[in-house]
């Protein structure tokens, strides 16, 4: 197989870019009303010259015509109106990852609306209450509509933002091509299915190749990761950092209390972190993914230019914590009197419950679809009430990791002292694993539980809950 040394060894020297490099593909133009933010998003196919000029351009499905799909920016309390142009030759949807919002806006085709056909249309409108990184994608045969590259940031930003030089989204993706960029369009291969799903041979930042960075200086920067990765992990390490500094500020699009970047930062699909970054005019850093360790490379380095003079009024000033996001909190007395419901995972490539119903099952049941004819012989994984607080107990009993992702709510993680991790939406499970994590529901309707794994949760790695007023 090609590998993404051969992919760009082919094109050594192109790969240097301008902080305008750094930004997500063209701000999509949003026609405003007050606090009303409406816009559309229209899904496609496109050839996308992800290589340099001269290339063959690659044959992907695209938002709008652009990979990554255009980066929305609301402002926390916004309603945002989305009109979805269905132009592709299979049905889709919009999911809005990481969004708490009404059920029949979450985009699942089966559970919260019916998929929208080729040539067909859906307007998603939602309040955004949360500030933060989030991202959207489609929810129906999501393995090959995401490994084609339908995937877009949306950022919601705090009411009062952070004072920064420059705010950015790296969405970082990869691609399965060959050395002429032709996609690999084996989404169904069901060796990706039982073992560590589609990894691709080209890791790109915002679509593109690019792994140096020129950046003003001095200046304070806020970078936000996006995993929108099939199933690639990274395990992002900082090396040969000269006059810069990073922080983690925000975990899932909610804020943590910050903390300097001194060992890896681990990322799974579907998972993002905020860093604020202090960069002098002559500081320099690079940042190195070892999720797999024989396979190690650079992802980039960043390299500030500038003059000593030049002026930055955010540039090494005293770094507070974000504002907290309006999520009703988990009481410790809820927390002890909480229900406990198990979801143990099994299956997969090495283990005796494949099946021929499904690769992967959750507590026994694989759920392989979401339509809602295939939905008469699933039940919830589990019930909630309007305002309850459960435990969910999960297990990894399969020799691989699973990033597993809930809709509609957030969640934390239960420590060995009953203290309760920072707000996720999606958290990684490794082989052999046991984890706790404490959740309130607090929105009414059906909602998907899988792995982020998208070939996993094609071929049997999700159910659903339901949180009944």
């Amino acid at each position: 197989m090609t590998t993404r040394r051969d992919f760009m060894g082919q094109w050594a020297g192109i790969a240097l870019a301008s902080l305008s490099s750094l930004t997500p593909t063209t701000l999509l133009a949003i026609t405003q009303t007050p606090d009303v933010q409406t816009l559309t998003l229209t899904a496609r196919p496109a050839a996308i010259q992800v290589g340099p000029d001269g290339t063959q351009p690659t044959q992907l499905w695209c938002f709008n015509g652009q990979f990554p799909g255009p980066e929305i920016r609301v402002r926390q309390g916004d309603r945002l109106r989305v009109r979805f142009v269905n132009q592709l030759p299979q049905p889709s949807s919009i999911h809005w990852h990481g969004i708490r919002l009404p059920n029949n806006m979450d985009g699942v085709p089966g559970l919260t609306q019916d998929p929208v056909p080729p040539g067909g249309e859906f307007v998603y409108e939602f309040d955004c209450p949360d500030a933060g990184t989030f991202w959207y994608h489609p929810h129906f045969n999501s393995a090959e509509q995401l490994g084609r590259g339908l995937i877009g940031a949306l950022v919601v930003e705090e009411k009062a933002p952070l004072a920064v030089d420059h705010d950015l989204t790296w969405v970082l993706s990869d691609l399965r091509v060959d050395t002429q960029g032709r996609l690999n369009e084996s989404f169904t291969n069901r060796h990706d299915q039982a073992h560590a799903g589609r990894i691709g041979n080209v890791v790109l930042i915002n679509g593109s190749i690019t792994d140096r960075f020129m950046l003003p200086g001095p200046s304070r920067i806020r970078l936000r990761l996006i995993a929108a990765t099939n199933a690639r992990l990274f395990e992002l390490r900082l090396k040969d950092v000269k006059n810069a500094s990073a922080h983690l500020i925000a975990i899932d699009g909610h804020p943590i209390a910050p903390q300097a970047v001194s060992e890896a930062i681990d990322l799974a699909p579907g998972q993002r972190v905020d860093l604020l970054i202090d960069l002098d005019a002559n500081g320099s850093f690079g940042i190195e993914d070892h999720a797999y360790p024989r396979n190690a490379y650079k992802l980039a380095e960043i390299r500030g230019v500038g003059t000593q003079q030049s002026v930055s009024k955010a540039y090494k000033t005293k770094i507070t914590r974000l504002p907290n996001n309006p999520v009703p909190p988990v009481a410790s007395t809820a927390l002890q009197t909480a229900r406990s419901v198990p979801l143990v995972i099994t299956g997969g490539a090495m283990s005796r419950a494949m099946r021929a119903d499904g690769i992967w099952q959750i507590n026994g049941h694989a759920m392989t679809d979401h339509r809602k004819e295939d939905l008469h012989h699933m039940k919830p994984n589990f019930k909630l009430r309007l305002g309850e607080v459960v435990q969910l107990q999960l297990e990894n009993q399969t020799a691989w990791f699973h990033p597993m992702h809930l809709h509609g709510v957030v969640f934390q993680q239960v420590m060995a002292d009953q203290t309760l991790g920072p707000y996720r939406d999606t958290i990684l499970l490794s082989p052999g694993q046991k984890m706790t994590v404490a959740m309130r529901a607090d929105i009414p309707g059906l909602w998907m539980i899988h792995c982020h794994v998208l070939e996993h949760q094609h071929s049997g790695l999700m159910g659903y809950f339901s949180v009944e007023s």
